[in-house]
């Protein structure tokens, strides 16, 4: 599949949908929670906070991923991959929008994507 402007526009407004997600989701985790008084409340408060600061290191790099993405599309470098400058396979653009190498190059490469 060809990244025609068609496919572009249409990966951009997906991106953009899945950049306001992750930008609210990243907003709501950051807020500490306040359940109570209590030794067992602030046990959980503490607990809940812990496992939120995993979630959002990891949202956050979604995050990265997308705005790089955005920022090909602005360069005119969407779909290329990073390594070996091919055209990165279009379902693989379609179920990964912030994909930056092509199947090829993620298989022989450890750590990309």
């Amino acid at each position: 599949m060809k990244t025609d402007k068609k496919f572009i526009e249409k990966q951009k407004k997906s991106l953009l949908v899945e950049k306001e997600k992750l930008e609210k989701k990243i907003a709501e985790l950051d807020k500490f929670p306040d359940y109570g008084q209590s030794n067992d409340d602030n046990a959980k408060e503490y607990e809940d906070f812990e496992n939120n600061l995993s979630i959002e290191t990891q949202l956050k790099t979604l995050l990265k991923k997308v705005d790089a993405a955005l920022k090909a599309i602005e360069k005119g470098t969407y779909g290329q991959c990073s390594i070996c400058k091919k055209e990165i396979e279009g379902g693989r653009l379609q179920s990964m929008p912030y994909a930056k190498v092509c199947i090829s190059c993620k298989k022989n490469t450890k750590d990309v994507d």
